[in-house]
């Protein structure tokens, strides 16, 4: 009996090809944004991880510090008074190459004769047998530097050539002694973005005199005399407390591996609002499979009906549609899989970007492939096809042999299990919205809330596409004739297959619409926001490492000729670093316990026109600034209240050179820069616990009626390096052009979704094409013409499309609610205003519109083409 069921189940579905070519898409375009997305933001982290690792090699921990670096005293007497061998310092910076803006390198200078052990990237290559005379060249020889053999074949540059490179002070030339060879494409990624110099090399280049960006540390794991320590670090051996206590006030000892789990937890929002946006694909998928499915099963009718008189049982039956499903999921997944490395490339491009532009730099990441990822994938895949085809699957073996035959027993069924999924829609929306209420700060409880409501709304889209027929029948069927009404008829007689793909197409329009109205409600947001800050009329930028003495001499002299030219009223300026918070944290009524750890922190000076630059969530007074320049005090970014849970009156305990020291949140204010948020304090302030640092941008007021485009020319005679100064308004387009950058990859996958959901519909409608044979045969043999026949169709396509697009309306506005209080406000702890945007709705209801007519014209075009003769004969 198997092998009759399995070869009528083949000759069926090779009589049906495109059914089965649609439910393949539907499938494999879910598997590849999914994949796709996992695959494009591990490859972003790993490229992360692999930088670090070119010069920390197996290093177990880092001592790193605030801006200004370590000094390098401290590596001596690590060394030489306490004996710790295994330390290896290191001075990096990112430098640029002349005249090619987007080739940034990672400079890093190391000790060429450091601890073999650490197995460094740069360390690791095919020819290990690197001379001791070129190492010692590194050392000795001013100014040389080992590039990687790719990146000297693609700047055309051969050993004893200059490499010439821009660097925060302007140009400098190294020459090329030595080129590196990577041993595997990790390593080939890595060392494309490296130059490799001595440590006095890279401290002269970058003018980090007597500093250290950090020191790596190696310590045996579990050495027979270790003993514990009682803190947050592993406890490897004294050595790690020796090394504690001997940090200044500005430095910590972390775990090699913390920092890369920091910059993972750093993106995670970033990471689960992506994954949901691949989630939502295949979820619209999920509706094509089912339509597919229902079709191949409905289409069967009396072969089934056949089988189970001749003795097939139920259970036969089951199993023979689920081993279909299993072969389209494993087709349309593995498909789905080449697509999604395919797609995952092109997105790995705009997810990096994305990182590069609001969390951390990344260089040259490239895709890289796991089998876990893979499996992931395809898992989910098969998972979804099993669960879309269920209820057809049940649906086929729960009619009796008898009413399987009769195409009106299934619509009749439908109907009453549209009133059943009535009921069980309100349950999800209901429960959706009680999700969202009761889920605290979870983002991933507020994505499923989103999906539940969703899910409620699709189960409702049958019931009310019914009432839009019935009141579209009655409205134009008194003022017109027959072909007026068919098309309402046509869909409500087909609603176990019309009202699916309306579903799907509703699922994605709706998702389209919810997502326009939050970007367009956080651009104004951004703008408006933007627009307050910048109250200067110029603003110069001073890039780079901040350092003391010097380096910040310089910037304080630049900042005294600003202030003496003729045209200039006022200045303004900000810096910003970072510093470490104590260990107690953040304490009074917040009551939280903090890890070491750095925080952000921007160092105002400010005037009576710059504080009005501030947007803060609560209501102030006078006293607020006076207490922000006089006394021990911050105030906060929105995120960083948000996600540290501080309350305006909490202390922060921040650690200084003289210990830690508690500085009391005075406000909360708007800040759309970062989602992890920042503490600002007053300059005055920040000079009493740390040493100067200088500036990080200069806000220049003019006078009234000044050129501004003549003062800009002033001072840029002023300034050196990469120091550069902008308008207002430039500063503007560039902080929107940012803004637009990061959402690119949104508006990617938001179309991906919409373009699974088109296929769904030219699936359902080219099902409808070959169950409606005998009835279209009937409508030619009574007169239609096959151009009416095109209109008919053509009608019945574009009602499907306006009811999606209807319903889908009222469902964006709660999505882009959930999206812009709920879920953005949980990923990044900001707030912003619903901005309604009517150009929105237009734009969905054309979008439903003319997907559900698109689809359809060929399917109306093949029925339209269908003989009178031959339909009456198919049944």
């Amino acid at each position: 009996m198997n092998s009759v069921l399995n070869r009528a189940s083949r000759n069926f579905l090779w009589r049906h090809p495109w059914q089965l070519a649609l439910a393949i898409v539907g499938i494999a375009l879910g598997v590849a944004v999914v994949i796709s997305i996992d695959l494009a933001m591990e490859s972003s982290l790993n490229a992360f991880n692999q930088a670090g690792k070119a010069f920390s090699g197996v290093a177990t921990h880092r001592i790193i510090a605030g801006d200004g670096g370590l000094d390098e005293k401290l590596y001596r007497r690590l060394r030489v008074d306490e004996g710790i061998q295994k330390l290896s310092p290191v001075v990096n910076a990112y430098v640029f190459m002349s005249k090619q803006t987007d080739a940034g390198f990672n400079l890093i200078g190391i000790d060429p004769f450091v601890e073999k052990s650490f197995q460094s990237i740069w360390q690791i290559r095919k020819n290990k047998n690197t001379s001791v005379e070129l190492l010692t060249r590194l050392i000795t020889e001013p100014n040389t530097a080992l590039i990687s053999e790719q990146t000297a074949s693609r700047l055309g540059l051969n050993i004893e050539d200059d490499l010439t490179i821009d660097t925060d002070h302007g140009e400098r030339r190294l020459k090329i002694i030595g080129l590196l060879s990577p041993n595997n494409a990790v390593s080939e990624q890595v060392l494309s973005r490296l130059i490799i110099t001595d440590i006095a090399t890279a401290q002269e280049v970058l003018e980090m005199f007597g500093r250290l960006s950090s020191i790596e540390v190696l310590i045996d794991e579990h050495p027979p005399d270790a003993k514990p320590v009682p803190d947050g670090l592993a406890a490897y051996t004294p050595s790690l407390a020796i090394i504690r206590k001997a940090l200044p006030g500005n430095a910590l000892l972390v775990e090699a591996e913390s920092q890369s789990q920091a910059m993972r937890e750093m993106t995670r929002a970033f990471s689960i609002n992506l994954k949901a946006l691949g989630l939502l694909s295949l979820l619209v998928g999920m509706f094509l499979i089912y339509n597919t499915m229902t079709f191949l099963v409905m289409q069967r009718r009396r072969l089934i009906g056949s089988l189970r008189s001749i003795g097939v049982t139920r259970r036969q039956i089951f199993k023979l549609i689920i081993g279909e499903a299993l072969l389209l999921a494993a087709i349309g997944t593995l498909i789905g899989i080449v697509l999604g490395i395919a797609l995952g490339q092109g997105l790995l491009y705009l997810i990096s970007g994305t990182i590069n532009a609001i969390y951390f730099r990344i260089d040259a990441a490239s895709l890289t492939i796991t089998p876990l990822q893979l499996g992931k994938g395809a898992l989910l895949g098969i998972t979804a096809t099993l669960l879309a085809v269920l209820p057809p699957a049940f649906e086929a073996t729960r009619i009796s042999p008898v009413t399987v035959l009769i195409r009106s027993q299934l619509e009749s069924g439908i109907r009453r299990l549209i009133k059943a999924a009535n009921l069980i829609s309100g349950v999800f929306i209901l429960g959706g919205m009680a999700l969202a209420l009761l889920s605290g700060k979870s983002i991933v409880l507020g994505l499923a809330s989103i999906f539940l409501l969703l899910f409620g709304f699709a189960m409702m889209t049958p019931a009310l596409t019914l009432m839009f027929m019935k009141l579209i029948e009655r409205v134009f069927g008194r003022l017109s004739g027959i072909l007026v009404r068919l098309p309402a008829r046509m869909v409500s007689a087909e609603i176990s297959r019309t009202g699916v793909a309306i579903a799907a197409l509703m699922i994605a329009v709706s998702a389209t619409i919810g997502m326009d109205l939050m970007i367009g409600s956080f651009r104004q947001t951004v703008a408006d926001w933007v627009q307050t800050s910048l109250r200067a009329d110029l603003y110069v930028s001073l890039p780079g490492e901040k350092m003391p003495d010097a380096r910040a001499e310089q910037d304080q002299r630049l900042k005294a000729k600003l202030a003496e030219l003729q045209d200039v009223k006022m200045l303004s300026s900000v810096l910003h670093t970072n510093t470490a918070i104590a260990r107690d944290g953040v304490y009074a009524e917040a009551g939280a316990a903090a890890e070491n750890n750095f925080t952000k922190v921007s160092v105002f000076e400010l005037n009576e026109k710059s504080r009005p630059g501030f947007i803060f969530k609560h209501k102030t007074d006078n006293e607020l600034w006076d207490r922000f320049e006089q006394q021990q005090t911050v105030i906060v970014t929105e995120p960083y209240a948000y996600h540290q849970g501080v309350k305006i009156g909490d202390k922060i305990r921040l650690q200084t050179d003289q210990g830690s020291e508690p500085f009391e949140v005075l406000g909360i204010y708007a800040d759309y820069s970062g989602d992890q948020g920042h503490l600002a304090m007053s300059r005055r302030n920040y000079r009493h616990y740390w040493p100067d640092l200088g500036y990080s941008g200069i806000g220049v007021y003019a006078k009234d009626g000044v050129d501004l485009q003549q003062l800009e020319n002033q001072i840029n005679k002023l300034l050196t390096g990469q120091q550069s100064v902008q308008s207002d308004q430039a500063l503007y387009k560039a902080s929107m052009a940012v803004f637009e950058q990061t959402f690119t990859i949104t508006e990617t996958l938001r179309w991906l979704s919409a373009a699974i959901a088109f296929v769904g519909v030219f699936s359902a409608l080219m099902a409808l094409q070959f169950e409606r044979t005998r009835q279209l045969g009937i409508l030619r043999a009574i007169g239609i013409t096959s151009g009416q026949l095109t209109v008919l169709i053509t009608g019945e396509t574009a009602l499907m499309g306006l009811v999606a697009g209807l319903i889908a309306v009222p469902v964006g506005y709660i999505v882009a609610y959930m999206l812009i209080f709920v879920i953005y406000q949980r990923s990044f702890g900001w707030t912003m205003a619903f901005h309604f945007n009517p150009g929105v709705i237009y734009q969905g209801l054309a979008l439903a519109l003319i997907a559900a007519t698109l689809a359809g014209i060929l399917p109306a075009l093949k029925m339209a083409q269908t003989k009178p003769a031959e339909a009456l004969r198919s049944e």
